[in-house]
């Protein structure tokens, strides 16, 4: 077994533009999990698309899904882990986001599962992102009276998407707030939608990269990204790698750029490493 832990953003980095992993990059890393490659995700994304779209790898380790928010167990298909925003702070955003004129999506995990919630889809983006997750992924949905009636239901993430001069005023309110961790990045396959994330303190990819690292025992951290939501997974690793289409202001914290999504440029680097006997 190696005592390096791998870990790797999907959108723009493992995945490909149509949000699928090649069948190529599918082969190496199975054969290469198979042979003791120790490797999990880092993702914005849910349980509820992660799973479908890492069908067939076989891995074990959990999964660092909603920018650290929760860990999932790919292999019991259930969060172990999840970081709930503190109560006070959650009605403070919700009542910013009123202000504002938003609702969003919140993501809640009364017991070891994930509930997705929303008041209405008062936006063509959320519209948009429902129909998206709904029509693919099969991704339920609740629809709730308010987001104030979720505060006991130990909300972990909250999810807006909308262009970015709508969101920028929402943005420098929530600076106000204590208690939350706030992402701002934006959209891989929009770019005029940015997405606002809300997650408790404790709630990033610096955090869940930590906890996987402390299970796993491993000595050395390397990560693979593309987006400014992965500056707070490279803080947590020793070697930080980005794709070639990753943004330019990521690039400029990497200690190595590799090839493109597009050209199995994480599982060919993997590859290149462990046949390589660097490992």
């Amino acid at each position: 077994m190696t005592d390096t832990l791998f870990v790797t953003d999907l959108d723009g980095t493992l995945l490909l533009p149509d949000v699928s992993v090649s069948e190529r990059s599918k082969a190496i890393l199975s054969a290469l999990l198979r042979e003791g490659l120790q490797l999990t995700v880092a993702t914005a994304r849910t349980s509820f698309t992660v799973m479908p779209l890492l069908e067939g790898l076989p891995l074990t380790l959990p999964l660092i899904l909603q920018n650290g928010s929760v860990l999932h167990d790919p292999v019991k298909n259930r969060i172990v882990d999840a970081a709930g925003i503190p109560q006070d702070a959650f009605l403070a955003v919700c009542a910013l986001y009123r202000e504002f004129g938003f609702n969003g999506f919140v993501f809640c995990v009364p017991s070891d599962q994930l509930r997705c919630c929303y008041t209405a889809l008062s936006t063509p983006h959320m519209q948009r992102y429902y129909q998206a997750r709904h029509d693919r992924f099969g991704k339920p949905f609740y629809q709730v009276p308010s987001m104030e009636s979720l505060k006991s239901e130990c909300p972990v993430y909250m999810s807006l998407n909308a262009p970015k001069p709508q969101l920028d005023p929402l943005r420098e309110a929530l600076r106000k707030i204590g208690g939350i961790t706030v992402a701002y990045y934006q959209d891989v396959y929009e770019p005029e939608i940015w997405y606002l994330e809300i997650s408790a303190p404790e709630a990033s990819k610096f955090h869940g990269v930590q906890k996987v690292r402390r299970l796993t025992g491993a000595r050395h951290v390397t990560g693979f990204g593309d987006n400014r939501n992965d500056f707070p997974l490279f803080d947590a690793c020793d070697t930080k790698i980005a794709v070639g289409n990753a943004a330019d202001v990521l690039k400029e914290r990497a200690d190595l750029i590799i090839g493109c999504n597009t050209e199995d440029a994480v599982a060919e680097y993997l590859q290149s490493l462990f046949h390589g006997g660097v490992l």
